[in-house]
């Protein structure tokens, strides 16, 4: 759609260029710099060697300008974690556009595998990580409202296929888990170069995963 206005005279959003607005704008930016400078170095140092000062370098802050978003290193490397479920949530609710049950659990399959090729940073922070490193056993609440929503979503996209016919009658949540279960551990033989030489790129592995999930949901076919 093509439009007169020129773009040196087009109207300017409420609040734009405002010192509220503009501050609020800066702080979710460096927010969200700290939290992927805290992501990768809690993955290439580990806990051990995980600080709030080498997030501030990595950052380009000063030591003590993180600690005015993060008070602690268990608070900022759980914001980690929350933005990875909230990342892959995005993800999966993609699967809402199929147009049958089983279109929508395939599109859910293909979101995680998007999460997981696109996202992989933040798919080994919350699947590939020890998860009292990253403060949910102090926390423990946080994840099941992060992780939770996110397995129902699978859940229900499986109980639909039974409803449907598509799939045999069975737990919903006993075969959700082993769709989870197929589909992390060929993510995480992947990731991990355990498929090599065989699996030589990411197509070679996208081929591989949709070849795999399409021999599981035969295998759950009504007999």
């Amino acid at each position: 759609m093509s439009s007169s206005t020129s773009p040196t005279s087009r109207p300017a959003r409420p609040g734009a260029g405002s010192p509220a607005t503009s501050a609020g704008d800066a702080a979710d930016s460096t927010r969200e710099r700290l939290l992927r400078c805290a992501r990768d170095v809690y993955l290439s140092a580990g806990m051990a060697g995980f600080s709030m000062r080498k997030v501030a370098r990595l950052a380009d802050l000063s030591a003590t300008a993180i600690y005015r978003h993060f008070d602690s290193k268990e608070a900022l490397l759980l914001a980690v974690t929350e933005e990875g479920f909230t990342l892959f949530a995005r993800c999966l609710w993609r699967g809402l556009e199929g147009q049958s049950a089983l279109d929508r659990l395939r599109l859910t399959g293909s979101g995680y595998l998007q999460f997981a090729l696109e996202q992989t940073p933040y798919y080994r922070i919350i699947f590939m990580s020890p998860l009292h490193e990253l403060g949910f056993d102090a926390t423990p609440g946080a994840l099941q409202r992060k992780s939770s929503p996110t397995f129902q979503f699978l859940v229900d996209r499986v109980r639909e296929c039974i409803d449907a016919g598509d799939f045999i009658d069975d737990d919903p949540g006993e075969l959700a888990a082993t769709i989870w279960a197929q589909s992390h551990g060929l993510v995480a033989l992947y990731l991990t170069g355990k498929l090599a030489p065989e699996v030589q790129s990411e197509a070679d592995f996208t081929a591989l995963f949709q070849r795999a999930t399409a021999r599981l949901f035969r295998g759950m076919r009504p007999a």
